[in-house]
C-alpha cells in the first residue's frame, strides 16, 4: 500500500459508475422523460413492549409501508398527465409497480439486482417554475404496498 506525502495510507478500490442504472416505470422512467431524482422508502413499524417484573423487552412487528419521491422537469414529452391519471387511480394500484435496476462498473457493468415497488399510487404532484430560467419542475410524492428485491 502506498503512502502519500502526509504519510497516509491510500489504497485504492474499485472504481465505480452506475451509468446503467435504469428506473423502469410506465410513463415516468422513459427515456427523456427527465427524471431528475427519485427517493424510495421502505419501512415496518416497530413496538418495542418491555414486561413488568422482568427484563425482557419484546418486539411486535406492525404492518409495512413504502413512500416514494419522485422529481421531473416537464420537457418535450407529454406523458407526465398520463401517468398522473395511471398511478393517481387508487384502483390501478394492483397493476403500478416501478423497479429500478441496480447496475454498477466501469468497464463490465455489473448487475447489482433489482428492487420493485408494487401496489403504487400517486398522492400529489406539484409543479413550479422560476422566472430565470422558465424549467417547469414536478415534484410528485407516492405511497406503495410491498417493496421486493431480486
Amino acid at each position: 500500500m502506498a503512502r502519500d506525502i502526509f504519510n497516509r495510507e491510500v489504497d485504492l478500490g474499485d472504481p465505480l459508475a452506475a451509468d446503467a442504472t435504469r428506473l423502469l416505470v410506465p410513463l415516468l422512467g422513459e427515456p427523456d422523460m427527465l427524471l431528475q431524482s427519485t427517493t424510495i422508502q421502505y419501512q415496518q413499524n416497530i413496538t418495542r413492549l418491555w414486561e413488568l417484573g422482568s427484563n425482557k423487552t419484546f418486539f411486535f412487528a406492525g404492518r409495512t409501508q413504502g413512500q416514494i419521491a419522485a422529481k421531473r422537469v416537464i420537457g418535450t414529452k407529454n406523458a407526465q398527465l398520463a401517468f398522473v391519471k395511471q398511478f393517481g387511480d387508487v384502483c390501478n394500484m394492483k397493476k403500478n409497480h416501478m423497479t429500478i435496476m441496480l447496475k454498477a462498473g466501469c468497464t463490465d457493468t455489473q448487475d447489482r439486482g433489482k428492487l420493485t415497488a408494487s401496489g403504487v399510487v400517486v398522492q400529489s404532484v406539484s409543479y413550479s417554475v422560476v422566472a430565470s430560467d422558465m424549467i417547469i419542475n414536478e415534484d410528485i410524492s407516492m405511497l406503495f404496498a410491498r417493496l421486493e428485491g431480486a
